[in-house]
């Protein structure tokens, strides 16, 4: 009886929607904002800086409660607005760890959101391997594009796609 009792407590503790329903994880991934040539790793132009500002700007009010960088200054640069008004150390992860990145997005409790921020050889990856659409390739250019994943209950998953800040000055590739 004891177990019951607590497991009827546990699942009150469940974040639900307004129908009772479990409420879903919602995933943001977008790719760094506008680079610098340095190399290796460099940092934001000022269009990458301003672009930065306007995710922090788009996303403010989405409760995002994780935040994900690679390693690299132009991830954690784009990141830095948002992570500042949310009062948020977001979580740095290799690029090359994407087992650990999609169980870590696949594992957060009910009712979280969090943002990924990562490189455009990856964003379609991660896009994928959370929601099983695939979608199109991002080009050097393309920097204006927010895939909001959403992952429900039982496994199903759904992707949106959004644009935030100044349109990207490339052609840029598909949506899908």
């Amino acid at each position: 009886m004891r177990w019951v009792l607590a497991l009827g407590a546990l699942l009150a503790l469940v974040p639900r929607s307004a129908d009772g329903q479990v409420a879903p994880v919602t995933v943001f991934v977008v790719r760094h904002a506008e680079k610098g040539p340095e190399n290796p790793d460099p940092e934001l132009t000022a269009a990458g800086q301003a672009r930065a500002r306007a995710l922090a700007h788009a996303l403010a009010d989405a409760e995002i409660g994780t935040i994900i960088t690679s390693e690299f200054k132009r991830t954690q640069l784009t990141a830095r607005p948002l992570a500042e008004l949310r009062h948020l150390n977001p979580k740095v992860l290799g690029a090359a760890k994407m087992d650990e990145l999609i169980g870590l997005l696949k594992g957060l409790s009910a009712g979280s959101r969090a943002l990924v921020v990562s490189h455009s050889n990856l964003v379609p990856t991660i896009v994928e391997r959370l929601s099983g659409e695939r979608i199109g390739e991002l080009t050097d250019a393309d920097y204006d594009r927010i895939y909001l994943v959403t992952l429900t209950p039982g496994g199903r998953a759904s992707v949106l796609y959004l644009h935030f800040g100044a349109p990207s000055t490339g052609t840029g590739g598909p949506m899908r």
